[in-house]
């Protein structure tokens, strides 16, 4: 039933980010993401655009804001309330609505609305095998697969699912958790390679039932990396939070 949908989804996350912070300090990360695949992999090396999806303080199981890179809010996820599976992505300030996200237990479904034909209701799956790992997978208009993996948090377009080494696994977006034990997210995109607002509304159900919060974040400044590219096209940029104030949220251009 649908009432009992979004608290099974909750428990669902808390066991999912416990279980993810105990692997990760028992240095057992890998095993996350573990698949055996002859699949050549193409890496993320020039996202374009950046996001960055919060809870609202106020609203903290009702609302959840989308930024850009610049500090602007761009998006909300809204839903009725905190026993409703069903959320709407919609554009901020206009507030027109792109997409109804079912983040249910038993249900994990886009309905895409506005936008081009051919691109409307798609079903995210869960699928798990030696080959593809753990993964959220679901179709767009252009025929492809994609899916979202465990670990990681790639989302992978996969060209020619199953063929072993002519498989293609091409990544095309990454999220990465930006503060333990809180659901504050950075995604990056290739949007000339996959529709943004695709991407954040199949990665938003994965946020809510699949990755959880207990990932253990990098605050060090590193080298970056096909997991962590730099987005190229956009300013550097810094976020300042107050770790005992949750509703700070400063950007600083680099």
């Amino acid at each position: 039933m649908p009432i009992f949908e979004a608290p099974a989804v909750r428990v669902q996350s808390s066991l999912i980010t416990l279980a993810t912070y105990f692997i990760q300090h028992a240095y057992l990360k890998p095993i996350i993401d573990f698949r055996s695949s002859d699949a050549n992999f193409v890496p993320l090396d020039k996202p374009t655009i950046a996001l960055y999806i919060r809870r609202d303080n106020g609203k903290r199981q009702t609302l959840v804001n989308v930024f850009d890179q610049n500090g602007d809010k761009v998006y909300t996820i809204e839903r009725e309330s905190s026993t409703s599976p069903v959320w709407s992505l919609l554009t901020f300030p206009q507030r027109k609505e792109v997409a109804t996200i079912r983040a249910g237990f038993f249900l994990t479904a886009v309905d895409f609305h506005n936008k081009k034909i051919g691109l409307q209701h798609r079903q995210v799956n869960s699928e798990s095998g030696l080959t593809v790992g753990r993964m959220r997978t679901f179709y767009l208009d252009d025929g492809h697969k994609y899916g979202w993996t465990r670990g990681t948090k790639f989302l992978e377009k996969i060209v020619n699912p199953g063929g072993a080494e002519e498989e293609i696994r091409e990544r095309v977006a990454k999220v990465r958790l930006m503060r333990q034990w809180k659901f504050d997210y950075e995604m990056i995109i290739d949007e000339d390679k996959v529709d943004v607002e695709s991407a954040l509304a199949t990665g938003f159900i994965c946020m809510m039932s699949f990755w959880g919060v207990g990932d253990i974040t990098e605050t060090r400044k590193k080298e970056a990396t096909d997991a962590e590219a730099p987005v190229t096209g956009v300013p550097n940029i810094t976020l300042v939070m107050d770790a005992d104030d949750d509703a700070d949220f400063i950007v600083e251009k680099g």
